[in-house]
């Protein structure tokens, strides 16, 4: 397999699950995530974390196989000096396991702390409790698979929860943002919300994130030009106000890439609309004000006063200053400056999901 082609990573359960023939056992080391799979007719079954080399002297990328392997190795140093006898000062550790290049190997350390760092002079180190667990688990011969994966998809069996993981780019190679599209490519993924993963190619953690999902977003059944995202399984919606952190809802809002997002339900809350869910589709409603059986259309709860979508509104000999709301492209204006103060109370309120009836409005 080409370094450059990606190995199939949706996970089921745990590890990696590839494609292709596969020997009864099989090593893929996955080079930024510090991580060694040891594979069993191709399913997964050990996982190990590992050190790789540095920057000056990084692991090789390629394929091989395994070509000796020895209990307690005397090490060599590369550039002379005196041999290393098997022991607790031993940098090879209590196993090694030769690799098809000169002088390369999987091997145990007498360095524990190195692991999960770039800190080798090339060879892939272990702790040596782990190496001995692996030794007796392959065979020389066994097939070897060096691999620069920086971006993990995977997927739960029985949940089908997808998350996604994006390891740092350790070798300065730049295939973060060509390997995430070309896998969303291969796994037909459309829907997948970009800004996230935007801010995760930025930052990555080398953590599984729950990938978040777009959804399409209307406005009282006409469709817009905005998305909704569903990510950790609640909704948020696109928050156009600039960022203020004296403001209530600042806590409340995320921001991916360079744009902020508000959860759903604190956006109900904030305009008193509803929501629904058609075919891939979020749905916002706006109540309409109803006065007896008269529909006075469409309105807001805005600060929790109801605002009704303007239409005109009293006839003034002198011009009259009202506050007004702009929501979606319209204007709403309080319902008492519409309507009266005393007429309030006897408005009341319908959604598509249902009504609801309050014993009195009144203006702050």
């Amino acid at each position: 397999m080409s370094i450059r082609r990606f190995l199939a990573v949706i996970i089921l359960g745990i590890g990696l699950c590839c494609t292709g023939a596969w020997a009864h056992e099989e090593l893929v080391i996955n080079i930024p995530a510090f991580t060694l799979y040891l594979y069993d007719q191709g399913v997964p079954i050990k996982s190990y974390p590992i050190s790789i080399g540095t920057e000056l002297n990084p692991s090789v990328l390629a394929e091989t196989t395994i070509i000796n392997k020895v209990i307690d190795p005397t090490y060599y140093p590369p550039r002379g000096g005196e041999p290393i006898s098997p022991g607790p000062e031993n940098p090879v550790g209590t196993r090694w396991l030769g690799l098809g290049f000169v002088g390369y190997g999987i091997h145990g350390t007498n360095n524990p702390q190195s692991i999960g760092t770039p800190a080798s002079s090339g060879c892939i180190r272990m702790q040596n409790a782990d190496i001995e667990e692996l030794f007796p688990l392959v065979k020389v011969g066994t097939k070897v698979q060096l691999i620069y994966q920086t971006v993990l998809i995977q997927e739960d069996p029985l949940l089908h929860t997808k998350t996604i993981t994006v390891y740092p780019d350790v070798y300065g190679q730049g295939v973060t943002a060509a390997q995430l599209s070309q896998e969303l490519a291969r796994l037909n993924w459309p829907q997948v919300f970009w800004p996230p993963l935007l801010t995760l190619l930025k930052n990555p953690t080398g953590e599984p994130h729950p990938l978040a999902w777009q959804w399409p977003l209307f406005f009282n059944g006409q469709a817009t030009d905005l998305v909704a995202a569903e990510w950790k399984g609640a909704f948020y919606v696109p928050y156009d106000q600039p960022f203020d952190p004296r403001n209530p809802l600042a806590l409340a809002t995320v921001k991916w890439g360079e744009e902020y997002y508000l959860p759903l339900q604190d956006y109900l809350e904030l305009t008193g609309l509803s929501y629904s869910k058609a075919q891939g589709e979020l749905h916002l409603h706006s109540p309409v004000a109803y006065l007896g059986e008269k529909s006075l259309g469409k309105a807001i709860l805005f600060e929790n006063e109801l605002h009704l979508c303007q239409s005109g509104g009293s006839f003034n000999l002198i011009p009259t200053s009202i506050p007004l709301v702009q929501l979606w492209g319209e204007n709403y204006q309080p319902a008492w400056t519409l309507v009266g103060q005393d007429t309030l109370a006897q408005l009341r309120l319908e959604w598509p999901d249902g009504s609801r009836s309050f014993s009195s409005w009144s203006h702050p």
